[in-house]
């Protein structure tokens, strides 16, 4: 996670905020009980985030106005996210950013994991199985970036995985396991599920085809593994 300051140099006596724009348009709403970006058609409770003044800091009637964002309350997800912060000059009692002066230029980034730093996230994946008899099969799949396990989100609009089995020479799919059979990633970030009579059989190859999904993006591995005898 990171914690960026915003910073405008501007005349003394002012009240600046800084409000957060996605590339749909809608602002961020930093409404503790929203937390999310909203269309500007719908007001946002909390529009903005008030800057603190620092008069005479930028010379003879200039103030640096300064605010911090946690980027993580913008994204903290495997999804990019493009984002242009502005500041505006308040006019009235509270923010109002849609005829509210804006006086800065537009200031583009993207925020991935509360983090300008892009990843570059690739889906890793363990299998194992009962060679004697073919009953039994166990197959684990995680987000891995830069050598680290990548936490994700649980509950309805979690990260889901789902995994496609099928022998090499086969023509279709032999065993599936939905997102729903696999449920949430474990407290080590990790998927697992087990599967009893999976009728794999022994001293033959298969691949397995796992995809991972968080907040609306895929990544997908395919893995071969042989059942030795």
């Amino acid at each position: 996670m990171s914690v960026e300051s915003l910073v405008r140099l501007d005349d003394s006596g002012k009240t600046i905020y800084f409000a957060i724009f996605n590339s749909a348009g809608q602002i961020f709403d930093f409404n503790a009980g929203v937390l999310a970006f909203v269309d500007l058609s719908t007001p946002p409770l909390t529009p903005g985030l008030a800057a603190t003044e620092r008069a005479d800091a930028g010379g003879a009637g200039k103030s640096q106005y300064i605010a911090s964002l946690d980027l993580a309350t913008i994204n903290n997800t495997a999804a990019i996210v493009d984002c242009t912060v502005l500041a505006f000059e308040q006019a009235g009692m509270s923010p109002a950013p849609g005829t509210d002066s804006v006086v800065s230029q537009p200031n583009g980034f993207q925020v991935q994991f509360g983090s300008e730093e892009i990843k570059n996230i690739s889906v890793k994946a363990g299998i194992s199985s009962d060679t004697t008899n073919g009953d039994f099969l166990e197959v684990q799949a995680w987000l891995e970036a830069d050598g680290k396990v990548i936490a994700l989100t649980t509950g309805v609009s979690g990260a889901t995985c789902t995994c496609h089995i099928r022998q090499i020479d086969a023509g279709a799919d032999g065993i599936e396991i939905t997102a729903e059979q696999f449920g949430d990633a474990n407290s080590q970030n990790i998927f697992v599920h087990a599967v009893s009579n999976p009728a794999i059989e022994n001293d033959r190859q298969y691949r397995a085809r796992f995809t991972i999904t968080e907040n609306g993006v895929s990544w997908t591995i395919t893995k071969t593994f042989h059942v030795v005898p």
